[in-house]
């Protein structure tokens, strides 16, 4: 009797969660007036696959050499009759949806009661970072969905060990991979957590760790095999895999040449002259400030205090091989996003995702463990507060409180209706250039040189027909010498209530 009212009740946890999904999806994506930056070289990939192939697909923008996601999109928009875009955001919106039921399952793996799993529906559905990267067209949705089901299914193997679960578990990884290249060191590493479960004997150890590497040897070894036999091919024709030797190869040196490089700058240009020989120690400390910052404000203040809560309180005890896997993820995404900074010193608040979804699932047991403490105490001030601050910090995930961005495709689209095609046109914005229709598959070689205002400094302007200048006004004085020289007002104003802006000129 029990299980029959048992099984309903978390079945519409998930009901719940999917719904809640779905609408979110939709309310986010609805209001996007404009794809961002990287969507651009997405949508146009998918397009080239219908018309040229997926070769020439592969070859037109950087992030088309990955190109599973451009593949989906042409799939869903061929089949459906969407727009790419549209099929574009109903990807994403799938992904997403599967990313908050694998949440609640994880939770649900290291024993989270049915309290808790609705905790953890509204832990994740109420995430700033994970709602704030919704609108944005990128392949992360489906490396994040294929992610936690590799956590899923690993958490299930160390506590259930069996073929199936460890074939899943490789191919979840590797269709990870597909999406973002960082999958590749999770395939490579995880399976070694084998030889740190003691309770198994050697043998069992290594049979375990065979089993987590099936599918690639499988791959490995029909890769090797088809180079053989056709020695005019190399790594080099598969995509970005070369990029995963370099790094290997290369990685620790490029950074170690970057930190010399920049505690040199720092020594010469920001710190005195008595300070200068303790630089090195000033910037690591610095970009680990950097570093934890950037991680607490991505998964939010008030989920980095419950985090920090469980981890203090000892609120939740998972079981020593959950631990171990836990582990494992977080310390393979705090080697891969370090190493990123440290070699880029930039870390985009996307790049952290995957981190914040392994240090959420503390957050439902934390907050769980705070009522059961604050209603024994009669107190409920504290689990109030803590509800009201993961609500308040929601908003902005789900709510655009930004300027419009609406002034850039008008812009564009105004000039893709009014600039004849033989014209030529200058513009230094991305997205501008994309909606004008105007510049073809060229526009991807042109926004590695063409965003720079300065390519038409010194009169080079003279040589078009029209300019488009896109003007932050935080940025504004970037145009100003151009705009200076130009001494004609603009044909045509595009702008927002802050004052951006794009600026059509009609050179005569």
């Amino acid at each position: 009797m029990n299980r029959d009212i048992h099984f309903p009740r978390e079945n519409f946890v998930y009901l719940f969660a999917i719904c809640a999904s779905i609408l979110l999806s939709l309310w986010i994506s609805s209001h996007q007036v404009i794809i961002n930056p990287d969507a651009i070289c997405y949508i146009s990939s998918a397009e080239i696959i219908g018309k040229s192939g997926l070769q020439a697909a592969m070859q037109l923008c950087g992030q088309a050499k990955w190109p599973i996601y451009s593949i989906l999109i042409y799939g869903l928009a061929h089949v459906s009759h969407f727009s790419y875009p549209i099929a574009a955001y109903t990807l994403n919106g799938f992904f997403s949806l599967i990313s908050i039921v694998l949440f609640i399952l994880v939770v649900k793996e290291l024993g989270g009661s049915q309290r808790v799993l609705w905790l953890a529906a509204l832990t994740i559905l109420l995430s700033y970072g994970f709602n704030d990267v919704r609108e944005y067209i990128i392949r992360d949705h489906g490396f994040w969905a294929f992610y936690l089901l590799s956590l899923f299914l690993l958490l299930n193997y160390f506590r259930r060990p069996n073929w199936v679960t460890a074939l899943f578990w490789n191919m979840s990884i590797i269709l990870a991979t597909l999406f973002r290249l960082e999958g590749a060191i999770f395939l490579f590493l995880l399976p070694f957590l084998s030889f740190m479960v003691f309770s198994y004997s050697l043998f069992e150890r290594l049979k375990s760790f065979f089993k987590l590497n099936l599918c690639n040897i499988i791959i490995c070894f029909i890769l090797v095999n088809w180079l053989l036999l056709h020695p005019q091919h190399t790594v080099d024709d598969f995509g970005r895999l070369n990029e995963i030797f370099n790094q290997i190869q290369r990685g620790f040196l490029i950074i170690a040449e970057r930190f010399a490089t920049t505690k040199i700058a720092l020594a010469q240009h920001v710190l005195t002259g008595d300070s200068a020989k303790e630089a090195g120690f000033v910037l690591f400390i610095v970009m680990l400030v950097w570093y934890v910052l950037s991680v607490m404000a991505n998964l939010s203040w008030i989920y980095s205090f419950l985090v920090i809560y469980a981890w203090w309180q000892h609120a939740v005890k998972f079981s020593s091989s959950a631990s171990l896997v836990l582990s494992a993820y977080l310390g393979i995404n705090l080697l891969t996003t370090l190493s990123f900074l440290f070699e880029r010193l930039f870390l985009s608040k996307r790049y952290l995702i995957a981190l914040s979804l392994v240090l959420m699932l503390w957050v439902p047991f934390a907050f769980e463990n705070l009522l059961r403490k604050t209603m024994k105490a009669n107190d409920h001030f504290l689990a109030y507060l803590c509800a009201l601050l993961i609500i308040i910090s929601s908003v902005g995930g789900i709510f655009d409180f930004g300027y419009s961005k609406a002034y850039i495709y008008e812009a564009g689209k105004w000039l893709s209706n009014h600039i004849p095609e033989t014209a030529t046109l200058y513009s230094n914005d991305y997205q501008v250039m994309y909606y004008s229709k105007h510049f073809g598959n060229a526009i991807f070689q042109k926004v590695n040189t063409d965003t720079d205002i300065h390519v038409i400094s010194d009169g080079k302007w003279k040589k078009y027909e029209y300019l488009a200048l896109r003007i932050n006004v935080k940025h504004k004085n970037e145009t100003l010498g151009i705009r200076q020289e130009i001494k004609q007002l603009p044909m045509k104003v595009f702008s927002n209530k802050r004052g951006d802006r794009v600026e059509i000129y009609h050179l005569q």
